[in-house]
């Protein structure tokens, strides 16, 4: 339960592990990097620093290479119940995120069709940060990845506001 550094598992419905996701010990503005199980990178979230709104870059692979760059996810600025969307680089909106007035539940649209959706329960997340991810079955693989990152930063921007 105590870390110097964010770090997590994930975990299939057969609760098998399927990867792993880190931050770094000494960061000015974090990273994650989500890990499969070779410990390979296979995508790196970066938190902008200097911004008006909360807004993560994401990344194939293990660097911040603006080759390798998939897109950007913000926050909206003043809304009761939390509200974020990711772009793509060229500013298109691919995903919205809704979530619930106490940031259990959150809905993630695409083309305005919900294709998955993000749970936390309440006891469980006392003790450990446990989420719940269902997604749509005809989701890519690289479309469930940045679904997985969402999951990170929302649950970084909950811990950072407490």
């Amino acid at each position: 339960m105590v870390s110097l550094t964010d770090k997590g598992e994930i975990f299939n419905m057969n609760n098998e592990l399927m990867g792993t996701f880190r931050g770094k010990l000494i960061k000015i503005g974090n990273t994650y990097r989500i890990r499969d199980l070779n410990d390979t990178p296979v995508l790196t979230v970066a938190e902008k620093i200097i911004s008006l709104r909360s807004s993560y870059r994401f990344y194939k692979g293990g660097e911040k290479d603006d080759s390798q760059y998939l897109g950007i996810l913000k926050r909206k600025l003043v809304s009761i119940k939390p509200k974020y969307w990711f772009e793509d680089p060229n500013a298109n909106r691919v995903f919205e995120m809704k979530g619930n007035i106490f940031t259990l539940k959150f809905k993630i649209l695409k083309d305005r069709k919900e294709v998955a959706e993000i749970s936390k329960k309440l006891w469980k997340s006392i003790l450990r940060g446990y989420y719940g991810v269902k997604m749509n079955p005809d989701l890519d693989d690289d479309s469930a990845i940045l679904i997985l990152g969402i999951v990170l930063m929302l649950h970084h921007e909950k811990e950072e506001n407490r």
